[in-house]
């Protein structure tokens, strides 16, 4: 068995919807975002450990106790993270468990990714660097110069990247060490690894692996409980 750790960025202290409640710790079926998050890699046979990486001012509050189920069958641990998220990746990182040789990293705000797709990234990983999560794009899209368009890029080679984005440990860490080392800002993970040259294969993901960032996503996930994904 793979012993893989998996980072969870619970974002807390940066903008939020019309509440004084961080987007993680906001409400769906009777628990936090966060707790479904965390749900979705309980059942994933290879996650060893699962580390909650979110700002320092959060780590002692009542928000993240209740998003931290009683009774996991795994190490639960919180840390705090940094300025930028892959700041906060990157002190992830720091405290996996040095068993561990593939990292999974997730949005603190995506509770419906399923947990068979964060097997198989995992999977592929003896086969890849790593593997990411994405769909396909279904919008026309156009590259744009002083709001005139360019061009009409082909979609069916655009994919547009989710999380789960996981990878060998080694290899991601030495991705991260030569970004900072760069000056390089990110938006995902994968794209540091694609910077060393790693190898990132694609796992198709689904409609229901939102990431909820503003009131209309939460209207879509709370649909998305009422139709059983659970």
């Amino acid at each position: 068995m793979k012993s893989t750790s998996a980072i969870i960025v619970a974002a807390g202290s940066g903008t939020r919807m019309k509440s004084s409640v961080p987007k993680p710790f906001l409400t769906l079926d009777n628990n936090t975002i966060l707790y479904h998050t965390i749900q979705r890699f309980l059942p994933v046979a290879d996650i060893s450990e699962i580390i909650i990486v979110t700002s320092s001012q959060l780590l002692a509050s009542e928000y993240l106790r209740v998003s931290i189920p009683k009774s996991a069958p795994i190490p639960i641990r919180t840390i705090a993270g940094g300025k930028r998220r892959q700041d906060s990746v990157f002190n992830g990182l720091q405290t996996v468990n040095p068993d561990s040789t593939i990292v999974c990293i997730h949005d603190g705000v995506r509770p419906f990714i399923d947990p068979g797709t964060i097997a198989r990234t995992i999977e592929l990983c003896d086969q890849y660097d790593g593997a990411i999560v994405a769909v396909p794009s279904t919008n026309t899209l156009k590259e744009i110069q002083d709001q005139r368009i360019v061009k009409t890029i082909d979609r069916d080679i655009i994919w547009q990247a989710q999380t789960p984005q996981t990878f060998r440990k080694d290899i991601l860490i030495n991705a991260y060490k030569q970004a900072f080392r760069a000056k390089v800002t990110g938006t995902d993970d994968a794209s540091f690894v694609e910077q060393i040259g790693g190898r990132i294969a694609i796992v198709a993901g689904g409609p229901q692996n939102i990431k909820i960032t503003s009131q209309h996503d939460l209207l879509i996930a709370q649909l998305l409980l009422e139709e059983g994904a659970r």
